[in-house]
C-alpha cells in the first residue's frame, strides 16, 4: 500500500504510526485497486528506464538492474505494486515482450527490446524502398523518352535537291489574249502568281528548302531540350533526396584535419571501419591505430586519375566511380559511375562530394 522505503525497522514502524500513514490507509481502502495500478506502472516505467538507459539492449543479470533501481529511495518500491516477488515481475516483462529473459544457475536474466529503433529501422527500410522504387520509375520514364527520340530521328524527311534543269530546253511562255484577260479580270482572286522565270523558280525553291530545312532544325532542338528538362528535373529529385548534412561511408579513405588528437594525428590518413552513428565513424589509421572521430575534424581524399572513388553525397550518393580529371580551377572532378542503374554516366561533383575508395 506504501510506496515509501525506510531504513530499517525502527524507521517503518515510526511510518506505520505516521499521521500521513493513516491518512493513506484510509484512501487506500476506498479504492484500492486504483493506488495498486498506479504505484505498479510507476515501477514498470522507472525500472525500464533504468536498464534501457544503463544497459541498453546487454543481457543482464535482473537482480542488478533491481539494485540500482531501489539506490534512489524516492523509487515506488515493489511492495507496493502488484508483483510480490522480482521473479513474477521479469517474468510479466517477458511474457508482455518488454524484455527478453532467461534463467540459469545465477538467476534470472534479462535484455531491453527497444521496439522504438526496431520502427525506426522497418522505417528507414521502408523508406529506402520507396525512393528506389521512384528511381527506377524515373530511370524508366527517360528510358521511354529517349527510345521516343530515337524513333522520331528514325523517320523519314524530306531533303530539299538543287534545282536539275537540262540547259538546251526552250523555254514556252503561254500568254491569254488581251480581251479574254479583261473579261475574266473580275473574277480573278488573289493568288501568288507562278514563276515565269527559271530563276524566280529557282530562287523560290531555294526558299522552300531552307524554311524545311529550319522547321527540321527547330523540332530537332525541341525535342533535345525537352529530354534535357526530364533529365535536369530528375536530377534535382535525385539531388534533393540524396543531399544530407552527414557523408561518412564504409571503405572509404579520409584525412584527419584537427590538432585536437595531438600532432602525430593530425594530417594522418586511414580508412573508415565502421560508422557509430551518421556524423561519427572508428577509422584506422594508416600507423595502425583505431580512433573514433567526428566528420567535422575529416576530410575527404582525391586520389591519382584514373582510381576508383565513392560518391559519398549529393544525387549519386553510395555509388562507385572512376576519377577522370582533376578540375582544380573548379574544386570539382569529373567521374564515370561505375555501379548502379546509371553505370557509365559521366558527372561532375565538388570535391567534398566524393572520396578514395579503400
Amino acid at each position: 500500500m506504501c510506496s515509501k522505503q525506510c531504513r530499517d525497522q525502527n524507521g517503518f514502524k515510526c511510518h506505520l504510526t505516521s499521521e500521513a500513514h493513516q491518512r493513506q490507509l484510509l484512501l487506500f481502502a476506498e479504492n484500492p485497486d486504483a493506488y495498486l495500478n498506479e504505484y505498479s506502472k510507476e515501477f514498470e516505467s522507472r525500472f525500464l528506464y533504468i536498464l534501457k538507459t544503463s544497459y541498453g539492449g546487454k543481457r543482464v543479470r535482473a537482480n542488478d538492474v533491481y539494485q540500482d533501481y531501489i539506490r534512489d529511495k524516492g523509487n515506488v518500491h515493489m511492495n507496493a505494486t502488484r508483483w510480490h516477488t522480482l521473479s513474477g515481475f521479469v517474468q510479466y516483462l517477458g511474457r508482455t515482450e518488454k524484455c527478453k529473459i532467461d534463467m540459469n544457475e545465477k538467476g534470472w536474466h534479462i535484455a531491453y527490446i527497444d521496439k522504438e529503433d526496431e520502427v525506426r529501422k522497418q522505417e528507414l527500410t521502408e523508406k529506402a524502398r520507396q525512393e528506389k522504387a521512384e528511381e527506377e520509375q524515373d530511370l524508366e520514364a527517360i528510358a521511354r523518352q529517349i527510345e521516343r527520340g530515337k524513333e522520331l530521328d528514325s523517320c523519314p524527311q524530306h531533303v530539299a535537291t538543287d534545282l536539275v534543269r537540262d540547259e538546251e530546253e526552250k523555254i514556252v511562255f503561254a500568254l491569254k489574249p488581251l480581251s479574254k484577260l479583261v473579261e475574266e479580270k473580275p473574277k480573278e482572286k488573289v493568288e501568288e502568281k507562278p514563276s515565269t522565270s527559271v530563276f524566280d523558280e529557282a530562287k523560290s525553291r531555294k526558299r522552300k528548302s531552307e524554311h524545311i530545312d529550319s522547321k527540321s532544325s527547330k523540332s530537332q532542338s525541341q525535342k533535345k531540350s525537352a529530354l534535357d528538362e526530364i533529365r535536369e528535373i530528375e536530377e534535382r529529385k535525385r539531388e534533393k533526396r540524396n543531399r544530407k548534412d552527414y557523408w561518412l561511408h564504409e571503405g572509404i579513405v579520409v584525412k584527419i584535419v584537427t590538432k585536437k588528437l595531438g600532432s602525430e594525428y593530425y594530417k594522418a590518413k586511414g580508412v573508415i571501419l565502421s560508422l557509430v552513428d551518421n556524423y561519427t565513424a572508428k577509422v584506422e589509421l594508416n600507423s595502425g591505430d583505431v580512433i573514433k572521430i567526428d566528420q567535422n575534424y575529416l576530410e575527404t581524399v582525391i586520389p591519382a586519375e584514373g582510381r576508383e572513388m565513392i560518391i559519398v553525397n549529393g544525387a549519386y550518393r553510395g555509388n562507385k566511380a572512376e576519377l577522370l580529371k582533376i578540375h582544380e580551377s573548379k574544386f570539382a572532378l569529373s567521374l564515370k559511375i561505375k555501379s548502379g542503374l546509371l553505370r557509365d554516366r559521366v558527372i561532375e561533383v565538388p570535391y567534398e562530394d566524393a572520396s578514395k575508395s579503400a
